[in-house]
């Protein structure tokens, strides 16, 4: 028996490749298996909701909203030979032209084809001729697992260059691909650039890493500098923050050269173990990579292109501002992943938990500290430490200014974990003292135990997290399955055992803890069946010149759904546009929304734009543009001419030609769009509808007006003796419950809040409301009164019949400034009470509690009274 493992541990040590080669299976293939865990819709067991959220065969729509953008080039690249939605001619040729983004006007395409494009156009090719019912958004909800494959390799062959340990380069590769911030924005459905941004810098380190290891042997190491050279030169191709890789490694070769050039002149004066390399190897290297890369860059994009690379530092360190520059709100302080997280939220928010992100930098900083080589003794060689270091500093600045950059730390502290495991495994091999035996070994075993305790119920989950793709999920299996005999070979046939169980144990602590935190996973698509009835109608039923008007957060999804032109989105929310939507659904006004309305869906930006009449009438006041345009958006086309002459004193021509802007006679028609997460994020769309232009820029958010919505569980509605109750709970406590009673006699609203003992059973007081103002829905009945002049907050109840005369009711608690909103009129009461703005289709709306049918679409009328 011994004789025959003795065999298989020489087999593999004969043919080191095949170990190598299962190992990068074994990293690239767990990768994928953790990303493709979403396509089982784990987050529901319910078939119907998993049907609602996939397409007629099945497969799941993509997740979050940026990836529709990228899927709409993606088409119009497949199916028009352009990005654009059709070719204009602009400045005498032919440009692809993006119809629907920030429309009217929209906008030229200039930028290349984006490499998830072509990724998915791949992917679509491939997978298409063996099953014809794939579709193109299919394929690119595969194209981040698959590139994900090649995540962990760059981070395996850094630690091994750096340490010479194969296990160590295997726990730094796996605790990259598990970390939670990246394997979300990685996963199967997230078809976005996250994974650009990583890809390029990791295989960008390894080569210059690689190129300065071989710095003897000056072909290879140039050969490496190249291939340095070669990805640089394409990540401006696959991401706009390119130029923070381009950053790191030029500082590095910068100061690594100054650093080598000093250190080889004063060598003799420093008592010190240095590795010092040679300046003559170093500087083609450095010339390769930073004038190489600058030089391709140029070539391939444009000068414009690396010039504004180079100078975007300077821009990225204002992205947090307000309204210095413009005037107008920065939309970027209300976007989630760009809130300026905490130093205990970066820490955290890297690698999943303090200890590992610790440990990160501590191998960071032992990375100087060279014990490759056995025979060599320990030495110090700060390239590794001096790189790891400037990549890690630039990155966690970059996490101060938004959480969605707390990714980009990822690398260095995987590798930096990485490095301090290939440390400890040198350590472990070559020493047998008592400081080792009975305090490192010990405490790697209580380590190990209670990792695995923690992750015993998750263990099946981490070596099968999916077989939904069986041929990766059993090819895994089988990869595992191989080089876990290999292993037991090796520790049963080593004479070293205990030495090899410890590192093995070490690196099982270390890697468990993130791979359990990353099983099961799932992510809920925002896209769904029920939105899609909307949107195709509109698709089908509106005319071509539609415009849609909505908050800018699904704006993408409604682009690639319906191909109409759509106010603003995700990747053009920081504009002025965020200032009028906000205000259209904020006021109470429906002549004001409905002129703003009309002035966006025709002319865009025109009215209000730098350079435009009113912005030169106003010497660029923003605060007085907005006022003479909220001023006469309301009125008619007469009228507001008599205001801008008279009272404003502008000409005749320039009053008529804003006229055209504000009060065209032919507008294009447009669709304003509610659903039910409009309604919990109101706090940040009514902060921009009331956004005071005369308050200091800097003036904090929360310092600023807004208002919000606060929905109620429960409510009930029936009749007695011809008279409407409905019961609102307003306020549970442990021992009483406060409800709103609203009574309806004779066409008379009446309101009490009674609180009643939930022990006793029995009323303890009864009140008249202390709302400001009550608002009930009934059919087509709309009924409010105001009841108590000094309240803040309003009551909104809708009552949907459920059989016999009984109503389940939908109720929320408004601040005042809202409770006559345009939103509140629109998507609480159907357009109640309005005369230009209707319900014309409703549908049901899956992703967020509310009204049902909570996905609303409304045609705007504009008369023709405003062209008087």
């Amino acid at each position: 028996m011994r004789e025959a493992l003795e065999r298989i541990n020489k087999f593999f040590k004969k043919h080191q490749y095949l170990k190598l080669i299962l190992i990068l299976l074994f990293i690239g293939l767990m990768s994928f298996q953790l990303r493709a865990q979403p396509a089982d819709m784990g987050f529901t067991d319910n078939q119907i909701l998993k049907e609602v959220f996939s397409d007629e065969n099945g497969r799941m729509y993509l997740v979050a909203l940026d990836p529709y953008y990228y899927l709409r080039l993606t088409e119009n690249y497949y199916y028009h030979g352009h990005l654009g939605e059709t070719l204009k001619y602009i400045d005498g040729k032919w440009v692809p032209y993006d119809t629907c983004q920030y429309a009217p006007p929209g906008h030229p395409i200039t930028r290349p084809v984006p490499a998830i494009t072509y990724a998915t156009i791949g992917v679509y090719e491939i997978w298409h001729r063996l099953d014809p019912t794939v579709t193109l958004m299919n394929a690119a909800f595969w194209v981040p697992p698959l590139l994900s494959i090649l995540l962990g390799i760059p981070i395996f062959f850094i630690v091994r260059r750096v340490t010479r340990s194969d296990i160590a380069g295997i726990v730094g590769a796996l605790i990259l691909i598990s970390t939670p911030v990246l394997l979300y924005k990685t996963s199967a459905g997230f078809a976005d650039t996250p994974i650009f941004e990583i890809l390029p810098i990791l295989y960008i380190v390894w080569f210059i890493m690689e190129a300065l290891h071989n710095q003897k042997n000056l072909k290879l190491s140039l050969l490496y500098a190249l291939l340095a050279t070669f990805i640089m030169a394409l990540a401006p191709w696959m991401w706009t923050g390119w130029w923070y890789g381009y950053y790191i490694v030029t500082v590095f070769l910068i100061l690594y050269l100054i650093y080598t050039f000093l250190v080889s002149r004063y060598r003799d004066k420093i008592p010190l173990p240095l590795v010092v390399d040679d300046v003559k190897t170093l500087l083609p290297i450095a010339a390769t990579f930073i004038l190489g890369s600058a030089l391709l860059i140029s070539l391939l994009y444009g000068v414009d292109t690396f010039i504004n690379g180079i100078l975007s530092p300077f821009e990225f360190i204002k992205i947090k501002e307000a309204t210095k520059t413009t005037g107008w709100p920065n939309v970027y302080t209300t976007v989630a992943e760009l809130q300026t997280p905490t130093l205990l939220e970066i820490v955290n928010g890297a690698l999943g938990n303090t200890f590992l992100f610790i440990l990160g930098v501590l191998g960071i900083l032992t990375s100087f500290i060279s014990i490759r080589y056995e025979k060599e003794g320990m030495k110090i060689d700060l390239k590794y430490a001096l790189l790891l270091t400037i990549w890690l500093v630039v990155t966690f600045y970059a996490a101060t200014k938004g959480a969605r950059f707390i990714s980009l730390m990822v690398p260095p502290l995987c590798i930096g974990i990485g490095i301090l495991v290939g440390q400890l495994v040198n350590v472990i091999k070559r020493r047998d003292d008592e400081l080792i035996k009975w305090i490192l070994y010990p405490t790697v075993v209580i380590l190990f135990l209670y990792t695995f305790y923690k992750a015993l119920p998750k263990i099946l989950k981490i070596i099968l997290p999916t077989t939904y793709v069986p041929v990766v999920a059993y090819g895994f299996l089988l990869v595992l399955l191989i080089l876990a005999l290999y292993k037991l070979v090796d520790i049963v046939v080593s004479r070293d055992k205990v030495k090899k169980i410890v590192i093995l144990l070490l690196a099982l602590s270390l890697v468990l803890p993130p791979l359990a935190s990353a099983v099961p996973f799932y992510t809920v698509p925002t896209f769904n069946n029920g939105w899609k009835v909307g949107l195709d109608w509109i698709k089908e039923e509106t005319p071509n010149n539609t415009v849609i008007t909505c908050w800018w957060d699904n704006g993408h999804i409604y682009a690639w759904a319906t191909r109409k032109m759509i106010t603003f989105d995700g990747g053009s929310q920081n504009s002025p546009r965020a200032y009028w939507v906000g205000r259209a659904f904020a006021t109470s006004d429906e002549n004001l929304s409905v002129g703003i309305v009309r002035m966006l869906a025709t002319s865009g930006d025109k009215a209000f734009e730098r350079g435009g009449i009113l912005m030169n009438y106003t010497d660029n006041n923003v605060s007085m543009t907005v006022k003479i345009l909220n001023e006469i958006l309301p009125i008619s086309r007469s009228e507001a001419f008599r205001v801008l002459t008279e009272k404003y004193h502008l000409s005749d021509e320039d009053a008529k030609t804003l006229l055209n802007y504000t009060h065209p006679e032919h507008p294009n028609p447009d669709y304003l769009i509610t659903y039910n997460r409009m309604t919990d994020i109101a706090p940040v769309w009514s902060m921009f509808g009331f956004w005071d232009f005369d308050l200091p820029p800097e003036t904090p958010n929360y310092k600023r007006e807004k208002g919000f919505y606060l929905r109620l569980a429960g409510g009930d509605g029936f009749y007695i003796n011809n008279s409407l109750i409905v019961r609102v709970p307003v306020e549970n406590r442990d021992n009483y419950i406060v409800v709103n009673l609203i009574m309806v006699k004779n066409n008379t609203l009446y309101s009490y809040d009674i609180v009643y003992d939930i022990n006793r059973g029995s009323v303890l007081e009864e009140r008249p409301t202390g709302f400001h103002k009550v608002i009930l829905k009934h059919g087509d009945r709309l009924y409010e009164k105001v009841f108590n002049g000094n309240s803040s907050y309003s009551l909104i109840v809708r009552l949907e019949p459920i059989g016999n005369e009984s109503y389940m009711a939908y109720s929320w608690i408004s601040t005042r400034n809202l409770e006559d909103s345009i939103y509140t009129k629109l998507h609480l009461l159907d357009a109640a009470g309005l005369e230009h703005i209707k319900l014309v289709k409703a549908t049901w709306d899956p992703t967020n509690p509310g009204v049902q049918p909570g996905f609303k679409i409304y045609q705007v009328d504009y008369g023709q009274e405003y062209l008087n």
